[in-house]
């Protein structure tokens, strides 16, 4: 039975280790999938428990992957409680990781509109990934800080970023994040109308994402060349691109498509063909400000002055109602300030160096000259101080020697009192042919008085530990003082199990129980309790 027992724990221990061992080789799989199917990657991350991530390395990586796969699959996160973990682990020694893990950490910022956190983390970002070789973490970075500025209206800065970003995705070949990149150059110029150069990078942007069969980044380039044209006029043009716009199945994208054709349609003055398509946006979401003022135009011409009153009501509603947050602190701004208090750091630093120098002879000769009277006074105390440890370690020696001697005694008490008593338990339960009732009965007397014999014998060596226990738990039992008894003679499981006549499951029931009746906590040992009673 007992190897039985031992047997079941060892295969349990085996099977913890084997799925603890398990996790690092997800995680690995999970970065792997990342590249080609991040919804694939979030599928294994979500499978790995994080209670079985117990390497700080593990934790760290699986922080910044689920931030990786959370982001690609378009989850719009805005607490950095996760990527945090991440941050503060990774460092100088490892820059591609901690570079990522900040870039995550200023898209957490971005999502929740605090552009100062999100600018310092970029920042931080930056300066990891200029350690590193990771041309790719450089251009994501550009392209990030590119945003910023879009955002604040200084489409120059943006211009410039967005080109660096451009040359470092096409050092490694990412032609997707090259045809975004460019698409997005393209986009500038055309909200700045320069219609030329929007133009050339815009066909450039379609001509490079053909034949890498991303529909959604399509239907993007496509929208953007009829949104060039439509800006300068040219609505046929613009018609042309619009609805040459793959169909992606996916709402945000496809209502916006439908929009701008109804929109084009308006222009056009064709107000039947502009309402079968705006019918067809079912939530106008961000452009709804925009998309009812288009119904409100449409009622308009028709001269239906009743439901465009309608519809410049729904306007006014959505314009109060939508989401406006501007970003109050400029990204140069903050990188000025930046970059300064860095430099105001290195001058700080430098006068302390000179005054340092000056300095440094003088407190060298001080400190010298206070080691020579400090040592001088040291030796004297601590030959006295020598003294007084050896005479404590003597009288020490003499004690453990003593108490040595007790427990040796003890021991010896004990192992008798376990002679003694198993003859007698052997002697008692050795198996008899014809047992009558008679002889039950005359075993069960015979084992109690063994059991009492064990508890005097203990009661010896412990101070009437019996009576103590009752007094002080009278809801003990006979048979919990005795079970006490028999582990203060150090009887094991197996021993008691035998003497009582049970099963070793009910000797482990019986300790239990009697744990929770003399209150002990799962920390606290019975035997340590018993023995210092």
């Amino acid at each position: 039975m007992i190897r039985l027992i031992h047997t079941y724990i060892i295969l349990l221990i085996c099977l913890c280790m084997v799925g603890c061992s398990l996790t690092p080789n997800e995680l690995k799989r999970a970065e792997k999938l990342m590249k080609t199917s991040p919804d694939s990657a979030l599928t294994v991350l979500k499978g790995v428990r994080r209670l079985q991530l117990i390497n700080p390395a593990d934790k760290a990586l699986y922080a910044l992957l689920m931030s990786k796969a959370l982001y690609k699959t378009n989850s719009e996160i805005t607490s950095d409680s996760l990527i945090s973990i991440a941050t503060n682990y990774y460092d100088a020694k490892d820059p591609v990781r901690a570079g990522y893990s900040w870039l995550y950490s200023s898209r957490c910022a971005k999502n929740r509109g605090d552009a100062e956190v999100q600018a310092a983390n970029l920042l931080k970002a930056q300066e990891f990934a200029q350690m590193s070789d990771d041309y790719k973490l450089r251009a994501l970075i550009y392209c990030d800080k590119a945003d910023m500025y879009q955002s604040q209206g200084q489409m120059d800065s943006s211009i410039i970023l967005n080109k660096k970003g451009l040359l470092a995705f096409r050092k490694v070949n990412d032609a997707y994040n090259a045809a975004l990149t460019i698409y997005t150059i393209g986009y500038i110029y055309s909200s700045m109308r320069q219609n030329d150069s929007a133009l050339f990078y815009l066909l450039l942007a379609e001509k490079l994402a053909r034949p890498l069969n991303k529909i959604i980044l399509s239907q993007t380039i496509y929208k953007g060349l009829g949104n060039n044209y439509f800006h300068h006029k040219d609505y046929k043009k613009a018609l042309y691109y619009y609805q040459a716009a793959p169909i992606t199945h996916t709402s945000v994208y496809d209502y916006n498509k439908w929009y701008l054709i109804g929109y084009t349609f308006i222009e056009l003055n064709k107000l039947d063909s502009a309402k079968f398509y705006l019918r067809k946006v079912k939530s106008a979401n961000k452009f709804s400000p925009s998309y009812y003022s288009l119904w409100q135009r449409i009622y308009e011409k028709e001269g239906n002055y009743t439901k465009a009153l309608d519809f410049s009501k729904q306007v006014n509603s959505a314009q109060d109602s939508a989401y406006r947050h501007s970003l109050s602190t400029s990204f140069a701004g903050i990188e000025r300030k930046y970059n300064y208090e860095h430099l105001q750091l290195e001058n700080k630093n430098l006068i302390i160096n000179n005054k340092e120098r000056g300095i440094i002879i003088l407190a060298f000769l001080l400190i010298l000259s206070i080691i020579i009277i400090i040592s001088l006074y040291l030796s004297a105390r601590v030959r006295k101080q020598q003294l007084i440890i050896q005479q404590e370690l003597t009288e020490k020696e003499k004690a453990l020697l003593e108490k040595a001697n007790e427990n040796n005694e003890l021991l010896l008490r004990q192992t008798k009192l376990q002679q003694y008593l198993l003859r007698n338990i052997k002697k008692s339960h050795l198996p008899k042919r014809g047992v009558s009732s008679a002889d039950t009965k005359s075993t069960a007397s015979s084992d109690k008085k063994i059991g009492d014999e064990i508890i005097t014998h203990v009661d010896f060596l412990y101070q009437n530990i019996s009576t103590r226990l009752g007094e002080q738990y009278p809801n003990l039992t006979a048979n919990d003082i005795l079970l006490c008894c028999m582990l203060l003679a150090d009887f094991d499981s197996g021993m008691i199990a035998t003497f009582l006549n049970i099963r070793l499951d009910s000797v482990l029931t019986q300790r239990a129980r009697l744990r929770k009746r003399l209150q002990l906590k799962n920390e606290q040992s019975l035997t340590d309790f018993l023995s210092h009673f």
